[in-house]
């Protein structure tokens, strides 16, 4: 028997499965503290009667042109955090509109998300963790934790799996409530008060499994992935104890699909590739999901009912009235860099990424929402959208996958022995990839350690 015979009959025998390991990405943090992501500009509603408001999404991107003033925080005292304090680059976008005296004010609410995750029993150090709010505790932020979408990149399957959200927010407040009603938990629907998990409510929706394409730009482009149809589900709740449903998640639900990109780092040459004129496209806006106008939904609290039906805007009156949302306003293209989001992501996100990073996403979601609050302002329409900038600071390969596919299988056994076998020595990826156990040199030793992790994968 061949020694490449034999390292293939050895994985054979072990009938091992494809590994794909789940890893969180870290919302980045740190451009455009404080400010507004768009610059302002008046929309009116549509088609009334009503008056026109200011609305200061822009193109819904931290660090282009197109940022905006400081965020104004409106409430009752001081905030407790300053909004967008972190200088978020992942935000959830709510249109709105405020019904006064028979007219119609549209309105654009936008949470700033990052940061630390916060604790409401006020306790680090008791074990346990509260996502509601405690009788006479104020929260505390968890030392060393920060803001994450958790993914399962399987490249060599084709898709990408949502296995968790946990973020902390900001937002400009509301009239007649504290600073606390400005500080928002978002986390992945079925997130118990405690952090338990008991999964998706609305799984036509909230799938959590999307498509991974290969994307080669212009022919030679790699580590570059297409994110599709990665459905999703994010409860929204305040810190504040003075809401209708303090002792419940879920008070607004955000839904809808998230597309994007996954980028990963050249492991040879430490760099991300370069994106621009790859032909990435743009982003979505001011695109409107209008496909659920009119469809029924499971409610996350069971105030106003267990399900609600999705509106197209806020008039109860066949929208012969009031604030149709199917109108433009959704947002504005991106006019930075010829409106090409791989340049964006070029000359905004690398630069903030950490030193370490092996991997970033940016999703983005056109969808829908349910308020189960009583709220006259934000109801159950569309418009209820979705940005996502994160990072991974896993290493950008994997050791074991020998054969750079993103996985470990019984196809590694035969790169393994390509590589033992191949006069030249393996460098760059191949080598990182093939040092099972760490040594700094490839040799047979590596094939009991590729074995071992397998076995304990």
């Amino acid at each position: 028997m061949t020694f490449r015979c034999a390292v293939c009959t050895a994985f054979l025998i072990l009938t091992l499965a494809s590994i794909a390991a789940a890893e969180p990405f870290y919302l980045l943090t740190g451009v455009d503290v404080g400010k507004y992501p768009g610059t302002r500009r008046n929309v009116a509603p549509s088609p009334g009667p009503g008056f026109a408001n200011g609305f200061d999404d822009g193109d819904r991107l931290a660090g282009t042109s197109d940022t905006g003033g400081d965020v104004v925080y409106v409430g009752i005292g001081s905030p407790v955090y300053p909004p967008n304090h972190v200088g978020a680059m992942s935000f959830l976008f709510r249109r709105a509109t405020v019904p006064s005296f028979g007219f119609f004010i549209p309105l654009m609410g936008i949470d700033y998300l990052g940061g630390p995750l916060l604790d409401l029993d006020g306790d680090n150090g008791n074990g346990t963790r509260s996502l509601i709010p405690v009788s006479g505790q104020n929260h505390v932020e968890i030392p060393g934790s920060s803001s994450f979408i958790d993914l399962t990149i399987n490249i060599a399957g084709g898709t990408v799996t949502l296995n968790d959200f946990d973020a902390s927010g900001t937002a400009e407040g509301a009239p007649g409530f504290d600073g606390r009603i400005a500080v928002t938990l978002i986390t992945i629907a079925g997130t118990t008060p405690t952090g338990g998990k008991t999964g998706a409510i609305n799984p036509s929706i909230d799938t959590r499994l999307g498509t991974l394409t290969p994307f080669s730009g212009g022919g030679a482009l790699t580590g570059v992935y297409r994110v599709e149809n990665l459905g999703y589900e994010l409860w929204y709740d305040s810190i504040s104890p003075d809401t209708g449903t303090p002792d419940d998640l879920g008070t607004l639900q955000h839904l809808g699909t998230f597309r994007g990109w996954l980028v990963q780092r050249d492991c040879a040459t430490g760099l991300f590739p370069t994106l621009a004129g790859q032909g990435l496209g743009s982003t979505q806006w001011p695109t409107i999901d209008q496909s659920q106008i009119g469809l029924t939904h499971n409610t996350a609290i069971n105030v106003f009912g267990t399900t609600a039906t999705i509106a197209k805007g806020s008039s109860p009156d066949n929208f012969a009235t009031g604030d149709d949302y199917t109108v433009g306003d959704n947002g504005l293209a991106c006019a930075d860099f010829g409106g090409d989001i791989g340049a964006y992501l070029d000359n905004v996100v690398v630069p903030h990424l950490d030193a370490n990073a092996g991997a970033f996403v940016y999703l983005e979601g056109a969808g829908f929402g349910i308020n189960n609050s009583g709220d006259p302002v934000f109801s159950d329409t569309i418009g209820y959208d979705v940005v996502m900038v994160a990072q991974s600071v896993a290493p950008a390969q994997i050791v074991g996958d020998i054969d750079g596919s993103g996985a470990i299988d019984f196809d590694d056994a035969e790169a393994m022995a390509d590589v033992l076998l191949d006069a030249t020595p393996p460098s760059g990826c191949d080598a990182a990839r093939a040092d099972i156990n760490g040594d700094d040199a490839v040799d047979a030793l590596d094939v009991q350690g590729l074995v071992n992790e397998l076995i304990q994968g």
